[in-house]
């Protein structure tokens, strides 16, 4: 059950959003040698299933130091951490080594992924290599005319041996003393056992593989002269995350998908533990299932109302009910716990009333917001039944009744002749996604979900980190938009929904879905563009509205016209594949196996 929404910020949407309009006026574009080429890794001829594609399919080579704008990476053929770095305003300065990873024949010549690295802090890196080890990395000051190699705090094989992995996304605690990573991997299911070989072949091509993180957190003991995976957590799920990333607190992961993850194994709890909270969740699972639910309750437009039956002679007096705007507690004295924890939503305490007669206990909670409805009364808790409200359903029903008809394509306006819309009219970019997607909030000590949201209306777009010392954002397809929101505890730190809209990329949606060659999309920072890269040669930068000199009206509509979103064409001389892409606010990074451009998108 879904316990959150995605509530967009009005201030940020612009319904009045009129196009973009083609500019002319070239951005400068500026190129240096790639010298070793670029160590690009391919799927395998058996790496075939959904779940490969979709986690190593598309494979971004070239990495911005999001605490350093002006420095970009990428791993060359001989596996070399290569770093360049822009001085003045465009002028690259020369690849430079900054780490060089082993160079084992076996270990390089066995089966692999692309190597992956992230920066958890402004003096750390984090490095996979692709094939099943992981680095822990002290780089100091990265934007420097004078670079130091970097130093080695960890390395080691943390998945087991030869067990290939990518890094998704890692986080260091303010002292970095301790450091949080996500860890990918795709492994064939073993639990399907038999011996005839065919039905084995079957098996295999049916795709009985599984999708596992690995959250590691990584520190230094006292008195110890290098870092140590100090406590390990493995969650496993049907297919890889299209958002993954560690909460700066380390506590908690948000996870987005079409398959939700579970935690499996914790090295921080015993088996004890672990068996004592699958007997809490089989309860959980039996109590959800009974066929006797404990209450009823219903609920309108201001208020919801919960029904006990209590047992024969029991007085008022011995009903306990507190009550706080965001939780709580019903109990009778010497029997058991009727209901407690944290409410759906707030309530205003003083309107709320509760009554007793012939053992009918009824409490009626008035919502301190008057319109939405709640999904459930106490987070969590599903022993109580719903049940529709007869004149609520009436209400509903009123409200519903022009959407269906018994025609095949009514007309939606009374008296007119405008024809409805129907499913000729749609596009192919206009499909939502096939499968349940989610946006959750998983927490690392509980192991429970703590926040849900669906986005099986919204389409995934791209990923992209505004702030270096925050979580990445997620940007989603609402309508032909693209909303971008920022995963994060609330303002409360507890009741709010752990994510807001940070920013809106007019049409992005449907402007995205129309590029069949796509094969990257990114935004910078300052959310000042957007950008949506083909496989080979060409890029489309689309710019947020802009004032204009000389407002113009529209002849049609008659409304004046003072700001203008543009979108610009950049058309690279190179025809080899393009292989990453990176944006800052002032300038754009694009890859291939033998240039790396820089592209001024600042000029404006």
């Amino acid at each position: 059950m879904c316990t959150d929404t995605l509530q967009a910020n009005r201030d940020l949407l612009d319904p009045h959003f009129d196009g973009y309009k083609l500019s002319l006026d070239p951005l400068p574009t500026y190129s240096i040698d790639v010298v070793c080429g670029i160590d690009e890794v391919k799927l395998r001829n058996d790496q075939y299933t959904l779940q490969h594609v979709k986690a190593f399919g598309i494979h971004n080579h070239l990495v911005h130091d999001q605490w350093n704008p002006n420095c970009v990476y990428y791993i060359d053929q001989e596996w070399k951490v290569i770093q360049h770095r822009v001085v003045l305003e465009s002028q690259l300065q020369p690849g430079r080594v900054v780490f060089e990873i082993s160079h084992e024949c076996e270990q390089r010549s066995r089966p692999r992924h692309n190597a992956t690295l992230h920066f958890p802090s402004a003096e750390l890196c984090l490095l996979a290599d692709g094939a099943g080890t992981l680095y822990l990395l002290a780089t100091a000051d990265r934007d420097c005319a004078e670079l130091s190699t970097w130093q080695v705090l960890y390395s080691g094989e943390v998945c087991g041996p030869a067990t290939p992995f990518v890094l998704l996304h890692s986080v260091a605690q303010a002292d970095s003393a301790s450091v949080h990573c996500l860890l990918l991997r795709i492994e064939e299911e073993q639990d399907r056992t038999t011996g005839d070989e065919c039905e084995a072949s079957t098996a295999r091509t049916s795709g009985n593989f599984a999708a596992l993180l690995d959250w590691l957190t990584m520190s230094k003991p006292q008195g110890a002269s290098s870092h140590q995976v100090s406590r390990r957590r493995k969650l496993k799920s049907k297919l890889a995350p299209f958002y993954a990333a560690v909460e700066a607190t380390g506590q908690a992961l948000f996870l987005a998908g079409e398959a939700e993850f579970k935690i499996t194994e914790d090295s921080a709890k015993s088996a004890t533990e672990d068996q004592k909270q699958d007997i809490k969740e089989k309860d959980a699972d039996i109590s959800t299932n009974t066929t006797h639910p404990q209450y009823t309750w219903t609920q309108t437009d201001d208020d919801v109302t919960l029904v006990f039956i209590l047992p024969p002679s029991t007085p008022k007096s011995a009903v306990n009910l507190t009550l706080t705007p965001d939780t709580m507690q019903l109990s009778v004295k010497n029997g058991d716990e009727l209901l407690s924890g944290a409410l759906y939503r707030a309530v205003d305490v003083q309107l709320c009333t509760w009554t007793l007669e012939n053992r009918k206990l009824e409490v009626t909670l008035a919502k301190a917001d008057e319109g939405p409805m709640w999904t459930e009364v106490v987070v969590g808790n599903h022993r109580g039944e719903y049940v529709i409200d007869e004149d609520q359903a009436r209400i509903i029903h009123d409200r519903l009744a022009h959407l269906t008809s018994d025609q095949l394509n009514p007309d939606p306006v009374p008296g007119g002749s405008q024809p409805g819309i129907g499913p000729h009219d749609l596009e192919e970019c206009d499909a939502l996604p096939d499968g349940y997607s989610t946006l959750v909030r998983l927490d690392g000590e509980s192991h429970t979900v703590t926040n849900r949201a669906s986005l099986s209306s919204h389409q995934f777009l791209f990923n992209a980190q505004l702030h270096p010392d925050k979580l990445p954002c997620i940007c989603l397809r609402h309508d032909v938009d693209g909303l971008l929101w920022q995963p994060g505890m609330g303002a409360d730190g507890q009741r709010s929904a752990p994510w807001c809209h940070a920013a809106t990329f007019n049409a992005l949606g449907y402007v995205q879905a129309s590029k069949r060659d796509r094969k990257y999309s990114c935004c910078p920072p300052g959310c000042s563009y957007a950008v949506v890269c083909d496989c080979i040669r060409h890029l489309y930068v689309y710019r947020q509205p802009a004032p204009i000199l000389s407002p113009l009206r529209n002849r049609k509509s008659g409304r004046v016209v003072s700001q203008i979103a543009k979108q610009q064409l950049v058309s690279l001389e190179s025809t080899d594949d393009i292989l990453g892409v990176a944006a800052a606010d002032d300038r754009l990074f694009v890859l291939t196996n033998n240039k790396l451009y820089v592209i001024r998108v600042d000029q404006q």
